[in-house]
């Protein structure tokens, strides 16, 4: 876009060359007029023709030119002042124009089929500067993304954000239904029977022989019903290990079942029992409302932040690497995938004539509330800036068009009279 600098720059250029072609256009006024008193006082007839026919156009192109911007010479003459006697009109007649003719939909639709930007796209990520300018902006931008989400602001957002959507989950429906998923097919025995032989590999485990012993020891307080029951802990162990191992395998056991119905019956409760879902509900809320539930949330946050930005400083960065797959991924894909340039073709055509369609209204009444906010000697001024240049041109042409032809007239009056 171009700066404030760039285009007063521009507009002194502009205003350079309308002043060096008006004064070009009134020096061949000036010279046709010197021309025809000359060709007068020389009785230099065809030259005085010339120079007559030369002044005639020069001063009516003149006319017709300032007659589009402002009143000849001050006079309120009929039918000048084009411009700005016509700002309403005009500024609707430009607003339908280039709402017309260059928003619509048929329009942009057969540019854009024209252009095919997705196969431009192709061959401009063929060259690997291309590939990794791309890259190389993506890796900024999630730079910038990462720093900028180190703020108070956004960890306090993420933490009433967290505490929001847990306080809107149905955690008894939730549990509920995960419990009855886990009981399909009868999963959850497989639960049950990890749990049995992994405390068969507990009470079997050498490690655990004090604990183990103290423990059945501890179902007498008599020390001597202990000592009759310490020679026995051994097979007391073995037996227990087996019956644990044998129960574990065999799914048609009581245990089994007894597990079933417990799971049946939480399942249930949870979705009808509306104490045990109060109480569910009261439970997560009291731990949503603890200080631990916004530190542990901040921590993670955190963790995760920090491993972001020091893998981004690295020179062999995750993050760099994936988007530099996905960047090269991208253009092996619009080379070798016709459909897929088809597809993004049409994605473009179709989100940009329904922006145009959406905002062409827009870009109307832009046109006309910009024309309104100028008062006369300003638009006067910028279109005079933007076309003065070439509506000199008018006036040069009709000077000298307008000589050949007085000339020609002379020429051919000539002629005829001398043929008499």
């Amino acid at each position: 876009m171009m700066t404030i600098e760039e285009r007063g720059r521009q507009n002194a250029e502009r205003k350079n060359e309308l002043n060096k072609m008006r004064w070009l256009a009134t020096s061949l006024l000036v010279i046709s007029g010197s021309l025809y008193v000359l060709g007068k006082v020389f009785s230099l007839g065809y030259l005085a023709a010339f120079a007559e026919a030369a002044m005639i156009g020069g001063l009516a192109d003149w006319f017709a030119v300032v007659a589009l911007f402002r009143h000849p010479l001050g006079l309120p003459i009929p039918h000048t002042a084009i411009i700005t006697r016509n700002r309403r009109s005009l500024a609707d007649s430009l607003a339908e124009f280039v709402v017309g003719q260059f928003l619509s939909a048929e329009v942009i639709g057969e540019r854009l089929k024209r252009y095919d930007a997705a196969r431009h796209v192709s061959q401009w990520l063929v060259l690997s500067e291309n590939r990794n300018r791309v890259t190389e902006y993506l890796r900024q931008g999630f730079m910038y993304a990462v720093h900028a989400l180190d703020d108070r602001r956004i960890h306090d957002f993420l933490v009433e954000t967290a505490r929001n959507k847990l306080q809107s989950i149905d955690l008894s429906g939730f549990m509920g239904s995960g419990l009855a998923m886990i009981t399909q097919d009868q999963r959850h025995y497989k639960i049950l029977h990890g749990g049995l032989n992994r405390f068969a590999d507990y009470v079997e485990s050498p490690d655990n022989n004090e604990v183990i012993i103290d423990f059945i020891k501890g179902w007498s307080d008599n020390a001597f019903v202990q000592s009759m029951i310490e020679p026995f802990v051994p097979t007391i162990r073995k037996a227990v290990v087996n019956k644990l191992r044998a129960v574990s395998e065999d799914e048609s056991n009581g245990l089994y079942l007894e597990f079933n119905l417990q799971i049946q019956s939480y399942v249930q409760r949870l979705q009808q029992d509306d104490l045990l879902r109060d109480w569910v509900d009261a439970q997560k809320q009291a731990l949503l409302s603890r200080p631990e539930f916004a530190l542990q949330i901040e921590s993670l946050w955190e963790q995760l932040h920090n491993w972001l930005a020091h893998d981004l400083t690295q020179p062999e960065s995750v993050i760099s690497e994936k988007i530099e797959g996905l960047v090269g991924q991208l253009e092996c894909q619009l080379l070798s995938n016709a459909a897929l340039r088809s597809w993004i073709n049409d994605q473009i055509q179709t989100a940009l004539i329904q922006a145009a369609n959406t905002n062409k209204s827009v870009v109307g009444d832009l046109i006309r509330e910009e024309f309104a906010r100028w008062d006369d000697k300003d638009l006067v001024n910028k279109l005079e800036l933007y076309l003065g240049r070439d509506l000199q041109y008018i006036r040069i042409n009709g000077t000298l068009v307008g000589g050949l032809f007085g000339l020609l007239i002379y020429v051919v009056t000539q002629w005829v009279l001398s043929g008499l």
